[in-house]
């Protein structure tokens, strides 16, 4: 398929920075290979074969939208893939 995907997830100006454990579960409910903080957001690393980008993208914001709640993408972005 392709190569490693990676997205990232993280605060606009103003939101909460992620935690671990969110983070962890953000990255369970998305399948993610591995999952690491970085500058208050969290990258989210997904391996071959995982499905196509769209795929991994619409199962990230399926967790941030389970964790964060429904209008999560107003205080998060959603980057990379």
């Amino acid at each position: 398929m392709g190569d490693h995907i990676e997205l990232t997830l993280r605060p606009k100006a103003g939101a909460k920075p992620l935690d671990a454990e969110t983070a962890g579960r953000i990255g369970r409910a998305a399948r993610a290979d591995t999952v690491q903080l970085s500058e208050g957001g969290a990258v989210f690393g997904f391996s071959p074969p995982a499905a196509d980008s769209g795929v991994v993208r619409g199962n990230v914001e399926m967790g941030a939208r389970f964790e964060l709640g429904a209008h999560w993408h107003t205080r998060y972005e959603l980057v990379g893939g």
